[in-house]
């Protein structure tokens, strides 16, 4: 992103600003206080876990294993806790020595920030809780919102800046990060089982797993964009 940036850039960040901070008066007008030592845990864990970052083959975005910290404050905290927790979790997540430049890291705030109220707003909805037996169903669709509302920016920003079809960005995206999704839900609902306030074994617990996930991704994702061997390349081509 630079000075030479497409009008439609810099109107997609204006949006993407000006939603953020939507949710953020939202949450200020109906703030209620918060678990104060759960919050502080889960902004803790939230710097750690985004700073297990993986960059997609073929794409300039990254990946990182804040889902499930994110998810836990939308679960247990109120919609300004869990957006403290997602703003931490992006500052976390973008800081790279300096290399990012200021609207990137400003965009990618706004963008993570946007995500998780619209995964809170569907956590908590009134539509889902009368309708839904069970938080089960809820977090699927919590994690579903947050992951559309967090990777569809990204991609339209990539392709507006960088060229290309946002469509195909995303797509990209989507079948590199979708299995980390899924993942990250289900490691949410097991550690919301655990105790209604999450506490520090289970953040421990879960910050291990994470770990071990980040890892094997990151051996995958390092593998996928080498070279095959040439007896493997020979064997193919035949």
């Amino acid at each position: 992103m630079t000075n030479t940036m497409p009008i439609k850039a810099k109107v997609m960040i204006g949006m993407v600003a000006v939603a953020s901070l939507c949710s953020l008066l939202f949450g200020v007008i109906n703030w209620h206080m918060p678990a104060w030592p759960q919050l502080a845990l889960l902004m803790a864990a939230a710097v750690v876990s985004s700073r297990l970052k993986v960059k997609l083959p073929g794409l300039t975005s990254m990946m990182s294993g804040n889902l499930p910290v994110i998810l836990l404050g939308v679960m247990q905290l109120g919609l300004l806790g869990s957006l403290l927790v997602a703003a931490t979790a992006a500052v976390a997540q973008s800081f790279n020595s300096g290399k990012q430049k200021p609207v990137q890291f400003f965009f990618n705030i706004c963008n993570l920030m946007n995500a998780c109220g619209l995964a809170y707003f569907a956590y908590h909805s009134r539509f889902l809780s009368a309708h839904v037996g069970g938080t089960a169903l809820s977090l699927t669709v919590a994690a579903a919102a947050y992951f559309m509302a967090n990777t569809a920016p990204v991609a339209g920003i990539i392709g507006l800046t960088e060229g290309g079809s946002p469509f195909a960005l995303w797509h990209k995206v989507f079948l590199w990060s979708f299995p980390n999704y899924v993942i990250g839900a289900g490691l949410t609902a097991i550690a919301s089982l655990f105790s209604t306030v999450t506490g520090l074994a289970t953040i421990t617990g879960l910050m291990a797993v994470l770990f071990g996930v980040y890892q094997s991704y990151k051996m995958y994702v390092d593998n996928a964009g080498q070279p095959a061997p040439k007896a493997l390349a020979m064997a193919a081509s035949r």
